[in-house]
């Protein structure tokens, strides 16, 4: 049974919401933090939910900008927001 694998298709709103599920903490004080076999499963669900929070905010920026960006795919979106951030940027010194 350990070679089949459960995929789920969830909203971010779903996402979220089994997210807080699972990190409420039960009647003995524990939470799925403490379980070791659901505590991976909890930081690949916060890792997806973080990439796609994060590939809607860099396209609402680029699109405010007036960069188009529905032609691009999230994982495309995704490196430019990262080339970007990691660009060195210095602002010029003004002369006093």
């Amino acid at each position: 049974m350990d070679h089949h694998r459960i995929t789920l298709d969830l909203s971010v709103e779903e996402a979220h919401a089994l997210k807080g599920w699972l990190l409420q903490a039960g009647s003995d004080g524990t939470s799925a933090l403490d379980d070791q076999h659901v505590k991976p499963t909890l930081v690949q669900l916060d890792s997806a939910l973080n990439y796609v929070e994060g590939v809607s905010t860099v396209r609402r920026e680029l699109e405010a900008a007036g960069f188009p960006t529905e032609a691009m795919s999230d994982d495309e979106v995704a490196d430019l927001g990262r080339r970007i951030s990691e660009a060195p940027l210095r602002r010029a010194a003004v002369a006093a």
